[in-house]
């Protein structure tokens, strides 16, 4: 049957035929997904292997099987579209046990317009729409069990249907075309349940509607049948008594209604599920069974209150989601699903929208089981399809997917695509009335808003007004820009609202396709596909660590000065904080002259915390860390780390708190060990100063290192430590594309004065300057090392600014760094970081730019170059030996240090994602830049995303070691 049955339900039917008369049984003529097709012949008449029989993989998109021709839906190709037509074919036979059945001829989706056949005979009329499950009754054209029947289908991939083009095939995404879903026949008697609709509520109540049918030769449409209903545990354990209606007429509908007593309600966070068991009888004797999971649950839109589920107040943290894998186009599995769903909660993500068409029967299956809240789309990209097949696709959408709890909204199209007509028409398949949007609008008007990328101002206005707003597109991912950049301003906001009720990112995933008629390129149509949070292969970007520190369920503040106690604030709508487990460790942090990255657990303790209730905030005394470590050679640990872990297992959160201190600690390193005594000699431009085996040059008419090198190997870190700086950009037109902003515009500063001295035991070069830089204090230890003590002046408003050295980016293989990581940051995108060591070889990727990649490549992620936040030290791997830098750090004047600057897209491309970068090789800054999204600069999306104001002279200390630091 159609309508129920879970995926899971039907394939143990498939595998396990089922030899009694009342359930339905399935045999499936494609395989279920992507790794597992099953070969048809097939013809196609334009593209790669045209007009010549072949074999094709079903399900798949014809494309990615090396036929038609790629197509992305906004962008209209040379010469107009093509209509591409395939045919398809393949034999199959029934068994003797469907003599008296009533079989159909079930499709999940094919693109775009389908007429089959059987046995040379139509099985019914054209189907158009290609994300809708159709069926066809093909008993009568059936051939007796065991002889063999021939199925064709032929499929156009554009429709005759104008309308069908615009919603589908004109759309932001890319066109694909076939059988692209799994095909399967179902046997039921000829008496049985056509379809079922559940209304199940918080409140226990349960309402089914039952479509009765009767396709037997014996006339008995009209005649009195009874059908009862059992609710089941999925352990199989019955709840309450069984429903019962008597005199229901077949060919009609029966209307069962009872009550279940304290059910286990569903909710994302808590995905209960119970099975419920339908039985058709004619004179007391069971004709078919079905069965259907569902959940009891209440969804409530609450104008100036917000969103409610069973009576809690919930915040949307969603993404939007493409169905969609680079190999195999828009045929996926269910264990893509699973995956994808997983990786949205290891997100703390809780709500997806099925953008812009209905996703997979397996993926609505595992948001049930798995717990994901879902707005189910029909499709229409700025354009709708007309009433008449709009009509039909509302019916195919809505009865296919009516029993998921997890599906809180239908979706009338998309940005303005929207038929109005066809709002009333969800209703009349769907008892629980779930609310029609049309996302990007307010509507209904005055109940719920879901503007597409509102600024943060218009944020603000909207989340002062009644309707509950939650957009259902906002902080439009663009390579590294947008998604997790902003979204602290966003998401503190909208949780401070009175009627806010989260929002959706644009969008889950890069949608690059595997082109298999260009060698096997990922193909992104150049910034229309790169908007994801994770690569085409889920390879997860930067925003992905910082959504995830920001849809945390669990927030915990360490102690200060003023108290003992953690602040804790449960952020689930319906679990205790209790639920989730508490890992407490002490720990050591690698050094630099270690060779290892990460740390060291020195004692560990888990906890399950104290009981918090949903949306409560408390004070957690006598909580916290664990015993101190003995053996380890050390009186003091470096750092309090605490790992939240959700009721699944499932990391949370990660907090690491260093002890006070630990900011100047690898300093400690600098003082180590002796040497000779430093010694100099001077030119008319230069100041050569010598310890030991390490000579530093010092240009005496900038004041600027010249040079470094040991045992006559030169290192090319030069030019600096020299102000960079740049003004504030404009703010850009919305919408428009940005040029790369300039490079610096600080100003020069002037040479003063350069003395030099030795003061106990070190060499002393003081430079004094005129302009912003004041003055330079290097100081040569005998032990090799150089410690730079800067200061500069700088006020007004600017992108970055701080100081600065030159270094050739093709002499570094890699570094190693304590500090926040592993991700570079922006000014707007400082949250996701966790402080420890890591280690990371260089590479030169762009952020979801696939034309980096050579065929069979994936990102290598997280990126090299960029800012980095928290930085104590930074040792680089290059080709001239080890360079060790330590910096000090403190709370309230963070230095960030810039690696190089990331390789970007072409101009045309960037949105206004473009960042101002300083023209070094590396520097240690005091303000660093946000960076924007797809249609908005940075300066539109919040506090963080502003220039920085300098007011002040800032102070540095920086310690260099070139070579290969001695063990301690």
């Amino acid at each position: 049957m159609r309508s129920f049955g879970c995926l899971t339900v039907l394939l143990l039917l498939c595998v396990v035929p089922v030899a009694h008369a009342a359930e339905t049984e399935v045999r499936y003529l494609s395989g279920l997904g992507k790794d597992d097709p099953v070969k048809w012949q097939f013809l196609c008449d334009h593209g790669p292997n045209a007009n010549q029989w072949s074999t094709i993989s079903v399900p798949s998109n014809w494309e990615l099987q090396g036929f038609g021709i790629y197509t992305y839906g906004r962008v209209a190709p040379a010469g107009g579209w093509t209509k591409i037509h395939g045919v398809y074919k393949r034999p199959f036979t029934t068994p003797a046990t469907w003599r008296d059945k009533a079989v159909t001829l079930n499709f999940e989706g094919v693109m775009t317009d389908t007429r089959v056949t059987v046995n040379g005979q139509s099985a019914g009329p054209l189907h158009q729409g290609g994300y809708y499950a159709f069926h066809y009754d093909i008993t009568h054209l059936l051939k007796p069990a065991g002889q063999p029947n021939e199925i064709q289908v032929d499929v156009d991939d554009e429709s005759s249907d104008a309308s069908v083009n615009r919603a589908e095939r004109r759309g932001d995404f890319w066109n694909y075309a076939g059988i692209f879903r799994p095909v399967y026949l179902e046997a039921v008697p000829k008496t049985f349940i056509e379809h079922l609709a559940i209304n199940a509520t918080a409140a226990g109540v349960l309402e089914v509607d039952a479509r009765l049918a009767d396709r037997s030769t014996a006339g008995v449409t009209g005649t009195a049948a009874t059908v009862d209903a059992q609710v089941f545990d999925l352990s199989g354990k019955p709840l309450g008594d069984p429903v019962i209606v008597t005199g229901a007429t077949l060919g009609g509908m029966a209307h069962l209604s009872g009550k279940i007593s304290n059910p286990r309600l569903w909710t994302a966070e808590t995905p209960n599920l119970y099975r419920l068991d339908v039985r058709l009888k004619i004179n007391e004797k069971v004709v078919h069974t079905v069965h259907q999971r569902f959940g009891f649950r209440t969804i409530e839109v609450r104008p100036g209150q917000g969103l409610f589920v069973n009576g809690n107040r919930i915040f949307l943290k969603g993404v939007d989601r493409h169905s969609f894998w680079p190999d195999s186009g828009r045929t996926l599995s269910e264990k893509i699903s699973k995956d994808d769903i997983n990786l949205i909660k290891e997100m703390n993500g809780n709500a997806v929208r099925s953008s812009h068409y209905p996703p997979d029967r397996h993926f609505l299956d595992a948001c049930d089981e798995l717990g994901l809240y879902v707005l189910d789309e029909l499709t229409g990209w700025q354009a709708h399809y007309d009433t008449g097949v709009g009509r039909k696709l509302v019916k195919e959408l809505v009865e296919h997917d009516v029993n998921h709890p997890s599906i809180l909204f239908w979706d009338n199209g998309n940005e303005g695509g929207f038929n109005f007509d066809l709002d009333g028409d969800y209703a009349k398949y769907d008892p629980q009335t779930r609310l029609v949007l049309h996302p990007w609008a307010e509507f209904p008007v005055g109940v719920a808003d879901t503007k597409h990328y509102p600024t943060y101002e218009g944020l603000q206005q909207k989340l002062a007004a009644d309707p509950v707003l939650f957009p259902t597109e906002m902080l439009h991912g663009l390579y590294d820009g947008g998604a997790g950049a902003g979204m602290q301003d966003y998401w503190d906001a909208i949780l401070k609202s009175k009627a806010g009720a989260g929002g959706f990112v644009w969008a889950l995933l890069d949608e690059d396709v595997k082109r298999v008629d260009k060698g096997g390129i990922l193909d992104s149509q150049g910034n229309y596909a790169p908007d994801g949070i994770v690569g085409p292969y889920r390879e997860h970007e930067a925003s992905f660590d910082t959504i995830k520190q920001l849809w945390s369920p669990v927030i915990v503040t360490p102690p200060d000065s003023r108290s003992h106690a953690y602040a804790v604030t449960n952020r689930y709508s319906f679990l205790n904080a209790s639920r989730c487990t508490y890992e407490w460790q002490t720990i050591e942090f690698r050094r630099p002259s270690d060779a290892l990255s990460g740390s060291v657990v020195l004692a560990s303790r888990t906890d399950h915390g104290h009981s918090l209730a949903p949306g409560v905030s408390a004070a957690w005394d006598g909580w916290g860390l664990p015993a101190s470590a003995s053996g380890r050679g050390k009186a003091k640990a470096d750092a309090t780390r605490l790992i939240i872990r959700d009721a699944t297992g499932r990391v949370i959160q990660t907090y690491v708190w260093p002890v006070q201190g630990i900011a100047s600690a690898p300093e400690a390193t600098a003082k180590n060990g002796g040497g000779a005594k430093p010694a100099w000699t001077e030119t008319s431009d230069a100041l050569t100063a010598k310890a030991g085996d390490v000579s530093i040059q010092i240009d005496k008419t900038s004041g600027l290192l010249v040079s470094a090198s040991r045992q006559g190997h030169t290192y090319s870190l030069k030019n600096g430590p020299r102000v960079v700086a740049m003004d504030p950009r404009p703010v850009p037109v919305r919408g428009q594309t940005t040029s790369l902003p300039p490079q610096s515009t600080a100003a020069p500063s002037k040479l003063v004065s350069v003395t030099h001295a030795i003061e106990g035991g070190d060499l002393v070069v003081s430079v004094t300057f005129d302009g912003p830089m004041k003055s330079l204090l290097y100081r040569l230890k005998p032990n090799g090392w150089l410690s730079l003590d800067y200061e500069y002046a700088m006020s007004g408003v600017h992108e970055y600014f701080g100081i600065g050295f030159d270094y050739p980016e093709a002499d570094v293989k890699g570094m190693r760094f304590f500090g926040q990581g592993p991700n570079p940051v922006y000014q707007n995108r400082l949250a996701g970081g966790t402080l420890d060591v890591w280690q990371r070889s260089y590479n030169n990727t762009m952020v979801g730019d696939p034309d980096d990649l050579e065929p069979g490549d994936h990102f290598d992620y997280p990126v090299f170059k960029g800012f980095y936040s928290g930085v104590r030290w930074v040792q680089f791997n290059t080709t001239e030996g080890e360079i060790t830098a330590t910096l000090e750090q403190h709370p309230d004047s963070p230095v960030y240090l810039q690696v190089f600057a990331p390789k970007t897209a072409s101009e045309k491309l960037l949105g206004q994602v473009a960042v101002p970068f300083p023209s070094t090789g590396l520097s240690f800054l005091n303000a660093i830049p946000a960076i924007g999204n797809k249609f908005g600069g940075p300066q539109t999306m919040g506090p963080s995303g502003q220039p920085a104001l300098a007011n002040s002279e800032y102070k540095g200390h920086i310690s260099l070691y070139f070579g290969t630091l001695p063990k301690p």
